[in-house]
């Protein structure tokens, strides 16, 4: 996992000098995985419960958990720094919504916990969730440059809106069936899978990010790393035409940030379609 991150942290620099490093540390993190998964198998009570995990619903609930890791922590991550650096909001600022963001999407896992209860359908509310919100992504991702403050706040609200149908239908697809002798190895696998998703996710979408700003102009992506870590006020000393051009490309690049959110939203719509536990 350590090659892997180090391997997409390089590639945000779009340099070719760092090709053999990035080939050589993608090497390492596929070698590394293919014996990691070669001595679990061999082991009689292996980490990783590689049996329980060729189960679908097991192996696809996983993977949606990973999903959905993936665009939420990069939500969390990456949106306030557009607020600030972009629109010039303070980060203060943003803690109100954040907050009302987390009440929605603990609401939200409320409801849907209610309706799994009351129906027995699981899948069926993650599908739909999942369905808007990469709508919403892609509607940010193409008018993000144009509108992005609004396009912000409305991709709040429905991401944590409808994200909280996701978790707790995986946790209950998940336990139903890895039966109750595995329930232990079945729940730690979702928290695992969420937590490499989110890791992977982040550090994807950051690679995207600033590779789409050093392809655009080198000295922009400097700039831009510059100002998330001192504030997004650094390019208010700049010349009115400069800014201007500065904010359009950092603008460009964040579209395509939202859409490479979407995919990981559309590969969990794709998984929630085909998990074949669909009622419990």
């Amino acid at each position: 996992m350590a090659a892997t991150l180090l391997a997409l942290e390089q590639a945000q620099q779009v340099d070719l000098r760092t090709l053999p490093a990035i080939s050589g540390l993608l090497a390492i993190g596929i070698t590394a995985l293919v014996l990691l998964l070669r001595q679990e198998g061999r082991m009689p009570a292996p980490l990783i419960p590689l049996a329980l995990l060729r189960r679908p619903a097991v192996w696809r609930s996983d993977a949606l958990a990973a999903c959905h890791g993936a665009a939420l922590v990069s939500l969390i991550t990456f949106l306030p720094i557009y607020l600030e650096v972009v629109r010039g909001a303070s980060p203060s600022a943003n803690r109100p919504p954040a907050c009302s963001a987390h009440c929605r999407n603990w609401n939200s896992s409320l409801v849907t916990g209610q309706l799994v209860s009351k129906t027995g359908l699981t899948t069926l509310y993650p599908s739909l969730g999942l369905v808007l919100v990469t709508a919403e992504y892609c509607g940010a991702g193409l008018l993000g440059g144009r509108d992005q403050y609004g396009c912000a706040g409305l991709v709040t609200f429905v991401e944590w809106l409808f994200m909280g149908t996701v978790m707790g239908v995986v946790q209950v697809t998940i336990q139903s069936a890895s039966g109750a002798l595995r329930l232990g190895e079945a729940a730690a696998s979702v928290q695992f899978s969420r937590s490499i998703g989110a890791a992977f996710g982040t550090a994807l979408v950051a690679a995207v990010l600033f590779a789409v700003l050093s392809m655009k102009n080198p000295e922009i992506g400097r700039l831009f790393a510059t100002m998330v870590e001192r504030g997004g006020q650094l390019a208010s000393s700049l010349p009115s035409t400069q800014q201007a051009t500065v904010h359009a490309m950092i603008a460009d690049a964040f579209r395509a940030a939202f859409l490479s959110i979407a995919v990981f939203t559309t590969m969990g719509c794709v998984l929630a379609l085909t998990i074949p536990l669909r009622r419990i």
